[in-house]
């Protein structure tokens, strides 16, 4: 017999239910008595029997779900043999069968690849299932469709999918859908079915195949019960009713499961040939049921019993989505709506009206729930925003593992052998949490693997023996470096040596069967511990009292195992390669999922409005109440899409298919209408203006159909709540209180603001001192210090501290080894050259060839040249074109041949830069041989060692002295010359220093005396002491500092131009850049033949034989002063470093600034918006700085 239960939404269906299986089981001991529910529900209509029952037990009651149902039933009769394919098997098999029929899927095939299709795929796959469509059926539907081409050809293609789904999995996998199928087939012979009481309750619907359970069920049961929610003015036995109809879906749930009956008592004869039909028959069986005892149920109450003694929300069940609708006047307060700018705002707001309702109400937190229009956007916000507000929630979600360490593992695993040991592969591989490599060693074999270029198989399965390159290394002097740099390279090898024995497996099966990859991949997880390891997660999360993640670790192992053994048994012995192997693995970790249940009695639930399931709450917070998620955007995707499901429709070709989109919005109604009506007291409703991307979005028109109901009713913003609400929370209130101090700190508080800043600042103090009397949450325990700390930062003032004296000392030596370029950095900033030098901070190298490898090039090559010049003793005046391209063609090879282990060979970019450097340096050879051959310099040093100086005091100097002149504290300076000429005459040694840059630069006065630019001074200092040695008693007479431009440059001019000419203008572009001796006779030896400006020095005569103004000369006089001054700035900088000079001050000078390209600006805290920080403005021009310069030497 079939019974059904009507009831409005929280007019007590459940649990009259409930009472009355319990009082008939008290008096019919002897029947088994089943109460089937959703599988979310099962739990807490567990503990709702028991609650209820006299003996607080389950004794001949049954709380069941559909899967449960099968499961009791299969072991009772036998049928738990046969093995199920979840959805997890389903996608598996999909893709594989996909692959096997190739091109003959025309549509869908081609996209079966692309990331969530094959879930589109399954879902539709699942759909047919569970509507009951057969071949046949999709054959209608593939005849029926035929004037729509695309929609033909997408159900050719899902007819032949279809059918050979079924073909693979045949005789050896049932599906979950499937089940209910033999279920049907096993209930006659089940005992504990026959004659029992069944009820089903907290349904809105049921699929076909659910149908026929229910059906077989009738056939064995004494009564089947069925409640549904309809409300009391409407008739759920209506013939017919119309889709946007509130009730549709029960009045259509009525129908069918009257269909049911009638074809069962026909089919048991109880029905006779020739008797009713079906619409006389259920005119019939309605007035008999809806009239007796012990028939059907009506609650018919004009005010549900769950609303009782709340007018407000009592009205709100009566006329929400009603026609003709009534509204309420009275003045109310238990339904509210806000509105916030974000979903940030929103979730903090609702945050603070759960804590409120719980401070202020004393509410339990199970009394209040939390539904969400678009869960997936909110959940992670809520978990952040409930730890903040120290809120127990349990939000009621599946959650992926696709980020879990193990899956990372086999995914990178896998990577590695299809990529052939691409980086990022293996790295990702020894990060995943599963290897036993630690941080540190990974790190080191990171930066060895991207400074040598160690790149694929062959690399990584070679022996590691090359040592890091001389450019990468910060090599020491110490005797002991090479012994350990050994050590080191051992250590990598052993590394290197373990993964490729690690991956060895997988890479011998990477071609062979899905047995033979699986069993490779079995074999490495047990042999690298992984259930250990997992195991040791979970007991770390547990013990962090994180239940979650414990259920997470604790489950990933099993579920992982079973994708891999049905890839196994699915796809057996057939060949695929490690690509195709993979990518059926990624589907099957893309649908596992771990579903949690409430750990605590005492929470929040937070939901969506379909899945989850309410019952004795008080309050509800409904978030996301916008257009696009009420109704759900569940319409455009799919396999079958709006428009094919609408057609399909209307064609009434008898095949029923999930509701369209247009139909689920109008059934999202009801599950509205259930979950607004849930609460007993309080009702909020909220809504954000704007989405996760920024993007502007309206209220759903639920919030315009509530308002239309209660007369005067607002939108509620934060800034509308009261100071005190803002503040019930002390971790809601630390933020606040941060953003009010900064504001005051900046002085732009107004008087309202003030005083809030005030309260607030009292409430958090307060708050401390509670904590610690009440030892409360560990947010609150932290507020004291945290206020402290607050204070502190909105009020913070930079100072500079500079290192202990010990501790400077300890990072440099009191020998200080230092170099021009770090006294250059050291005026640059103070702070960034502590952390280069002083803690070694550098950036990872990288095997690639940049600007400043292009620099090295370009000095080896022109060591090597002019090394071999002057060692073949040949004069560069005398030396010929054929010659110096013969030098200079096997320097550069020799040079290219060693450098960074043939990094210029590595890739075309850099092939081409090799044979851009060699155009470069023909150019620069030439071009030198002509500056040379201009005056009477010859070279005499190129590439100087500072050490071939000798113990001179321009770099061997003494920092501090005790009182009988004993050094205590030094700085040695180290540094290679580029070249130095020299000429001679009777009684003077003339001397020229020149530095080759590969990136053009001039030297400026102002740099020089901030010393920015102190490198070409000291370089002549050197160069004139180690001069002066072998002068024979002649004075030592500095003739020009000079940077030369190595470059090929371009010129500007007409395509028709003389190659003579070009190279003329090339000559003037390359000519030097620095400070010459104004002495005639000097800049005569440096370009005799001057007409006009040089073409190789920065000197120049007007007509009347004046030095131009333009030209870069000096006195001998000043530049004695620059000397001086510059070995004075290069003491006062080492005494500062010794003295832990540290100060965060980059300086700013025309269009420099130390910060735009500083590696530490992340590190250093600078901030100019705080006090104290600031940039030193470097504003003298050259004219003032020499002027200085004489003053200061």
């Amino acid at each position: 017999m079939l019974r059904f239960c009507f009831g409005a939404s929280g007019s007590g269906k459940s649990t009259g239910l409930i009472k009355e299986i319990i009082d008939k089981s008290l008096t019919d001991v002897g029947t088994d008595f089943l109460l089937i529910v959703p599988d979310q529900f099962t739990m807490q209509t567990q503990k709702d029997v028991v609650r209820m029952h006299p003996s607080h037990a389950i004794m001949n009651i049954d709380v069941l779900s559909f899967g449960r149902l099968s499961h009791r039933v299969f072991e009772e009769t036998s049928k738990s043999s046969f093995s199920v394919l979840d959805d997890v098997g389903k996608s598996l098999v999909l893709r594989r069968v996909a692959d096997i029929l190739g091109d003959r899927l025309k549509v869908i095939g081609k996209n079966m690849h692309k990331p969530g299709y094959i879930d589109e795929v399954k879902s539709t796959i699942s759909e047919f299932m569970q509507y009951g469509i057969s071949d046949d059926a999709l054959a209608t539907l593939e005849n029926e469709s035929g004037k729509k081409a695309a929609l033909n050809s997408k159900i050719k293609d899902l007819r032949l999918l279809y059918s050979e789904f079924l073909r693979y999995i045949q005789g050896k996998f049932i599906t979950t859908e499937e089940t209910l199928d033999i279920l049907c087939k096993a209930i006659p012979n089940s005992s504990l079915l026959k004659d029992s009481v069944i009820v089903f309750d907290g349904f809105t619907g049921f699929t076909p195949i659910q149908y026929r359970v229910i059906k077989e069920l009738m056939r064995v049961s004494k009564e089947v019960c069925v409640s549904l929610t309809i409300g009391p003015e409407e008739d759920p036995y209506a013939p017919s009713f119309e889709e946007q109809e509130l009730f549709m879906l029960t009045k259509k749930t009525v129908l069918d499961l009257e269909k049911a009956e009638y074809l069962l008592l026909k089919e048991t004869s109880v029905i006779a040939a020739g008797g009713p039909d079906f619409e006389a028959w259920r005119n019939i069986r309605n007035a008999e049921m809806s009239g007796k005892a012990g028939g059907d149920i009506f609650i018919k109450d004009k005010e549900v019993k769950r609303l009782e003694g709340n007018p407000p929300l009592a009205f709100l069940e009566q006329n929400l989505f009603r026609f003709n609708s009534r509204k309420y006047t009275d003045k109310q307060d238990s339904i509210q709506l806000f509105e916030a700018q974000t979903l940030e705002e929103e979730v903090r707001q609702t945050m603070i009206k759960i804590r409120s309702l719980v401070t202020g109400k004393g509410y339990a937190y199970r009394d209040i729930a939390v539904v969400c229009g678009n869960l997936g956007s909110y959940a992670n916000l809520i978990k952040r925003a409930a730890a903040k507000f120290d809120i127990p929630v349990y939000i009621d979600q599946n959650t992926g593992l696709m980020l879990n360490p193990f899956i990372e593992y086999i995914t990178s695993a896998i990577n590695i052998v299809i990529s052939g040991y691409r980086y990022e592969d293996v790295f990702h591989y020894m990060r995943s949490g599963m290897t036993d490599f630690s941080k540190e060693d990974t790190d080191l074999l990171e930066n060895y693997v991207r400074a040598l270029g160690i790149k694929g198989r062959s690399a990584w399965e070679d022996r590691f023996m090359r040592r890091m390159p001389a450019r990468f290394s910060q090599r020491s002097q110490s005797e002991d470096t090479e012994t350990k740099e050994l050590e080191l390279v051992e250590k990598l090898e052993g590394m290197r040596a373990s993964i490729s024995a690690q991956l060895k497996p997988l890479f011998d099966a990477k071609e062979g069967t899905a047995v033979e990859i699986t069993d490779a991949l079995l074999k490495m997880i047990e042999e690298n511990a992984c259930s250990e390891k997992l195991l040791r997660y979970k007991e770390k999360f547990e013990k962090l009292g994180d239940i979650a993640k414990a259920k997470e670790y604790d489950q990933v192992y099993g579920k992982v195992i079973d994708i891999l053994m049905q890839i196994s048994a699915l796809i057996g012995e057939d060949k695929l390669d490690i690509k195709e192997y993979k990518d059926i693995l990624s589907v099957g970790f893309g649908d596992i999922e771990v579903g949690t249940i409430p750990q605590d009695v005492d929470r929040v639930i937070v939901g969506d409005i379909e899945r989850t399931r309410l019952r004795e709450i008080k309050a509800l917070l409904f978030m996301g109440v916008n257009d696009g998620s009420i109704p759900s955007s569940t319409g455009g995707g799919g396999i079958l899409s709006d428009m094919d499901r609408q057609f399909l429709l209307e064609l009434d070709t008898g095949v029923e298919l999930a509701p369209t989109p247009r139909q689920q919005m109008y059934i999202q109604r009801l599950y509205l209408y259930m979950n607004l009506t849930k609460p007993t007291d309080k009702l909020y409703l909220s809504f954000s203006e704007l989405d996760n991307d920024g993007k502007s979005v309206r209220p759903a028109y639920l919030i315009s159909k509530i308002m239309s109901l209660y007369e005067g009713m607002e939108i509620d913003r934060p800034e509308d709540a009261p100071f005190e609400e803002q503040t019930s929370c002390i971790g809601d209130s630390l933020g606040n209180l941060a953003e009010l101090m900064r504001e005051f700190s900046l002085g732009i508080l107004d008087d309202r603001k003030k005083t809030e800043l005030s309260t607030l600042y009292e409430v958090v103090k307060n708050k401390n001192v509670e904590s610690e009397s009440n030892k409360d949450s560990g947010m609150e325990k932290m507020s004291g210090g945290f206020v402290q700390k607050l204070t502190e930062a909105a009020f913070k003032h930079y100072e500079d501290r500079p290192l202990a004296k010990n501790i400077a000392l300890a990072l440099y030596g009191a020998n200080l080894e230092n170099s021009v370029s770090r006294l250059e950095k050291f005026a640059s900033c103070c702070y960034a050259h502590f952390l280069r030098y002083g803690l070694g901070l550098s950036e990872r190298e990288e095997f690639d060839f940049d600007s400043s490898d292009l620099g090295k090039v370009f000095h080896e090559v022109l060591e090597k040249y002019t090394g071999e010049i002057i060692r073949q003793n040949i004069s560069w005046k005398d030396l010929s074109k054929e010659e110096s391209d013969k030098i200079l063609n096997q320097a550069l090879t020799e040079c290219i041949d060693a450098y960074g282990e043939t990094i210029l060979l590595s890739n075309a970019r850099n092939e081409y830069m090799a044979e851009r450097i060699k155009r470069i340096l023909t150019r620069t050879v030439d071009t030198l041989k002509y500056q040379i051959s201009k005056g009477n310099f010859e070279p005499a040093h190129v590439e100087m060692d500072f050490r071939e100086a000798g113990k001179i005091e321009e770099i061997n100097i003494a920092l501090t002295e005790d009182e009988k002149h004993n050094i205590i504290e030094s700085m040695n300076l180290h540094g290679r010359i580029d070249r130095i000429d020299l000429c001679e005459d009777s009684d003077h040694v003339y001397v020229k220093v020149i530095d080759f840059k590969s990136g053009g630069k001039k030297l400026s006065l102002a740099s020089l005396y901030y010393g920015l630019q102190l490198q070409l001074v000291l370089y002549m200092n050197v160069a004139k002491a180690v001069a002066s040695k072998k002068s024979g008693g002649k004075e030592v007479v500095p003739a020009a500092i000079l940077y030369y431009h190595v470059e090929d440059p371009m010129v500007k001019g007409s395509a028709d131009l003389q190659p003579d000419v070009i190279n003329q203008e090339i000559i003037k572009e390359l000519k030097t850049t620095g400070l010459v001796n104004e002495n005639r006779e000097i800049i005569n030896m440096l370009d005799s033949s001057i007409n006009g400006a040089s073409d190789v020095i920065p000197v120049g005569f007007t007509k009347s034989g004046d030095i131009t103004a333009a030209s870069s000369t000096v006195t001998n006089e000043d530049y004695s002063a620059i000397s001086g001054f510059v070995d004075k700035k290069i003491r006062e900088f080492g005494k500062n470093i010794l003295n832990g000079d540290i100060k965060v001050n980059p300086y700013e000078m025309n269009n420099r600034d130390a910060c735009k390209y500083c590696s530490y600006k992340g590190i250093c805290g600078f901030d100019d918006k705080i006090p104290g920080y600031s940039k030193r403005e470097l504003d003298l021009d050259d004219k003032d700085a020499m002027e200085r310069i004489r003053n200061e030497s």
